[in-house]
């Protein structure tokens, strides 16, 4: 078995790569969606209610993720308590999940899907990393776009990202997303090859 990496800023295009792979025979682990899975369990939703308190909360009593956004990425110290709560639950299940597919004798590749794989150095996560980059005005539109989020909103997510010259150290492949969404694949699809094949 072999694990890939793919890190990079939101919107840089690193889950397209992710779902290159994919196509090619991984196994995708999506570290966001595991995070969003974890912040629906009691215990983790309970602890996000006695940090930022119920205005994170829908009125259902679940996260509501975009008023928790609004609270983390306009506050570094708030997004750091957030980042101490939940990535160490999110490397605890991603490494249950690998361990899963290791004892049912999957010996492919996995793909780790996550945006802050790299951000404060090396990881043991994966065995290689792909750094997903792209330009921030490009990165902006797309966030925009696809989220519905306002200009301040984007700028505050890319600002709160540590930058890709420094995610580039830790990371053993770069793949530069500032052109068409079929240039990212096909350069998704040359990697594969010197990696896996």
């Amino acid at each position: 078995m072999i694990v890939i990496g793919v890190a990079g800023g939101i919107a840089s295009g690193k889950s397209t790569v992710a779902g290159v792979f994919e196509k090619l025979g991984a196994r995708v682990l999506d570290a966001d969606a595991i995070g969003h899975d974890l912040l629906r369990t009691g215990r983790m939703r309970d602890r996000v209610r006695e940090v930022f308190g119920d205005g994170v909360l829908t009125p259902e009593g679940d996260v509501d993720r975009r008023a928790l956004g609004r609270v983390v990425f306009g506050n570094e110290q708030a997004r750091q308590e957030l980042n101490r709560l939940v990535r160490p639950a999110i490397r605890v299940e991603i490494r249950r999940r690998i361990a899963g597919m290791r004892g049912e004798g999957y010996d492919g590749t996995v793909v780790v899907d996550a945006p802050l794989l790299v951000d404060t150095g090396p990881t043991d996560l994966a065995d290689r990393v792909v750094l997903v980059t792209a330009p921030a005005s490009t990165r902006k539109e797309r966030i925009i776009r696809r989220g519905g989020l306002s200009e301040g909103e984007a700028e505050q997510r890319i600002a709160a990202q540590v930058p890709d010259a420094k995610q580039a150290r830790w990371a053993d492949y770069v793949l530069e997303n500032n052109g068409t969404r079929n240039e990212l694949t096909e350069q998704a699809e040359a990697l594969w090859k010197r990696i896996v094949t």
